[in-house]
């Protein structure tokens, strides 16, 4: 009884021993030494191995609360690095701090910006930050389309070795001459306007995460945000020096550049649309609404008359094909109308009606007016874009976590990211073979967008919560929009449909029930298929809840794995050993490095406890089957535990 209490305290103290590790925030190395010292103490059995498991436990939590501070700290220089751009207003200047930002968000050795020339084929260097020996703005390069022309990120963990760069003697030795043998680019575009690209390279070798890819794409997007702000800026200005020298009308030259600044603060300070309309109505002295491209409002100031109904503005929609990319034109009662343009894409449409007639030389602040309009839409359709991105992505992962709070807070949070919990929805895990991961990130994260779903990275895989009532289709319809992107096959499981709106709980399960699906699958050697958790057939008594797979194994060979387990024999691998080697008791011995005696006595044994005819070919099949089922059974147990003390 005293072995037991003082067992039991020992236990306790070690339990203790590990929490206290994790509330100092002790090195990670201290857990180890832990163990190593109870070792030293001549702790053993039980003892050990619970102290084992704390510490296992103990490392598990310090790694997901590190994950979890590189996370923060990344999103927190991320949008410290928005803030900068966005407060640089000139556009050599914003790409020389895109480099110096890029460089400090990722930490390599340097970063430089190149912008297309003049001459087609050819890119310049704008900008770069980091020590180099030749890199230096103005050197002009021959483009590669495999660095700048692809849609996203493009890296490589040592540049020299990759085949799918274009290898140009210029570009070879402007990279052997920096050293560099890690690469990541990401294209620039002002709208829909390529202007150049942003690379980070890194001087070793180097594999990106598939959170730096993505997070490389978001700094692009929004790099081209700034750019396109910067460049319209430059536009502006040389408006108002065109005002300035031509001496224009009755506002002057002072009373416009008073009313860009006002505009600008507005759109710098993130001001509503609504703040911006009405700015823009006081200093233009009139009324005046703001459309979308379909003609809806999107914000008013003042008291437009009834000529600006909605016949009106479906008219210049319609016309919006026909109309010159830079013109205002005076519509029927002295109505205003300038459009609201980001390089070729219509973004909408601006209505003015002043309370005085306009002059020729008021025409270029009603255009300018409608360019501020135009940069604001586009930087808040760029915070929408990269805030729903890490939305999803986070709401999934609090889903996966094991959801403590009520389902009506996780319906409120997917509303706003336009999914509706309260329909049916499928969970579906998609695993990769080979180094996809990167291209994986980014193709989950646009198809959930597409199909208002969520989307997450667990354990190598994309997890996808979408709307669906059949867990095979969707399976079948991931499966067959993802073969085509990677370069590698893929496996995708899917479970449900869930009532996520009822209990959020259900994807949780549903999200383990796919994943033992895919683990199956594996085990099976039908890697790069599809599957519900559902589906009739091997897969579907294996994975089930409500199958009675143990009843079936138990039923086969349950009597071969009692006698191992009482007796210590080896009757139910000697089988197995026996059915792969086609009957063969040669093959069997020198499998299980025995004498074929041995293996002829175990068959015998085995037959007492199987019964007559289980060599039958009908019988025989089960048994192999149960065995098969046995040995996965065993498998995907140890990986969970394995992965619940990891």
């Amino acid at each position: 009884m005293g072995n037991v209490a003082s067992q039991g305290r020992a236990t306790e103290a070690s339990a203790f021993a590990v929490l206290e590790l994790l509330a100092d925030e002790a090195p990670i190395d201290q857990f180890e030494s832990l163990v190593e010292e109870a070792r030293w103490r001549g702790t053993t059995g039980a003892e050990l191995a619970f102290l084992e498991k704390a510490k296992r436990l103990g490392m598990a939590i310090y790694a997901q609360a590190e994950r979890r501070q590189r996370k923060e700290a990344r999103l927190s220089a991320f949008i410290e690095t928005a803030r900068t751009l966005a407060n640089t207003q000139v556009l050599p200047e914003l790409l020389t701090t895109l480099a110096q930002e890029a460089r400090r968000l990722f930490d390599v050795d340097l970063a430089y910006v190149t912008t297309f020339d003049r001459t087609p084929g050819l890119v310049s260097v704008s900008a770069f930050d980091g020590h180099t020996t030749v890199l230096a703005p103005g050197l002009t390069v021959p483009d590669d389309v495999a660095l700048s022309g692809g849609p996203t990120p493009f890296w490589t963990p040592d540049y020299a070795a990759d085949e799918r760069v274009g290898h140009s003697r210029a570009v070879d030795g402007l990279m052997k001459s920096e050293r560099v043998r890690a690469l990541m680019s990401v294209p620039l575009e002002d709208g829909a306007r390529p202007v150049g690209t942003l690379y980070v390279a890194s001087r070793c070798m180097r594999y990106f995460t598939a959170g730096e890819v993505s997070l490389m794409a978001s700094l692009g997007e929004l790099a081209g945000v700034a750019i396109g702000k910067a460049r319209f800026l430059e536009h502006a200005t040389d408006v108002i020096a065109e005002l300035e020298r031509h001496k224009a009308g009755a506002r002057g030259v002072r009373e416009t550049t008073a009313l860009h600044g006002r505009l600008m603060e507005v759109v710098l300070r993130g001001g509503e649309l609504s703040a911006l309309a009405r700015e823009a109505a006081t200093g233009l002295g009139g009324a005046l609404r703001i459309h979308d491209a379909a003609g809806a409002v999107l914000a008013t100031a003042g008291e437009m008359p009834a000529e600006a109904g909605a016949d009106a503005v479906r008219a210049l929609v319609e016309a919006a094909g026909e109309r010159s990319p830079r013109e205002a034109t005076m519509l029927d009662g002295g109505l205003w109308a300038a459009p609201v343009l980001a390089g070729p894409e219509d973004l909408g449409t601006l209505l003015f009606s002043p309370r005085h007639p306009l002059g020729d030389e008021d025409v270029p602040l009603l255009v300018l007016v409608a360019q501020t309009v135009a940069a604001q839409l586009l930087l808040r359709a760029g915070r929408q874009d990269a805030a729903a991105g890490h939305d999803r992505d986070w709401l999934l992962e609090d889903l996966l976590a094991g959801p403590a709070r009520p389902a009506g807070r996780f319906r409120e949070r997917a509303a706003r990211l336009g999914v509706d919990l309260g329909q049916p929805h499928v969970v579906v895990v998609a695993r990769p073979e080979g180094d996809s991961q990167d291209k994986l990130d980014l193709w989950a994260s646009s198809y959930a967008r597409r199909r208002n779903g969520l989307k997450g990275m667990h354990a190598g895989s994309a997890v996808l919560l979408l709307p669906g009532t059949d867990a095979t289709a969707v399976a079948e319809r991931v499966s067959r929009a993802l073969a085509p992107v990677l370069d590698h096959p893929v496996t995708v499981c899917a479970s449900g449909p869930v009532d996520a709106g009822r209990d959020c709980a259900d994807i949780t399960r549903a999200h383990e029930e796919a994943l033992r699906c895919l683990e199956a699958m594996i085990a099976l050697g039908a890697a790069g298929g599809f599957a519900s958790a559902r589906e009739h057939g091997f897969l579907g008594v294996l994975l089930s809840d409500t199958h009675d797979v143990e009843g079936f194994v138990r039923s086969m060979i349950g009597p071969l794995a009692d006698c191992d387990a009482q007796r210590f024999t080896e009757f139910t691998p000697t089988l197995a050993a026996y059915f792969d080697a086609r009957g063969s008791i040669t093959q069997t011995a020198e499998k299980l490095h025995v004498h074929p005696n041995t293996v002829a006595r175990r068959l015998e044994r085995i037959s007492e406890l199987l019964g007559a005819g289980w060599q039958q070919s009908e019988r025989a099949f089960e048994i192999q089957l149960a065995l098969r089922l046995s040995r996965i059974q065993h498998v995907l147990r140890k990986r969970r535990v394995t992965t619940a003390g990891a």
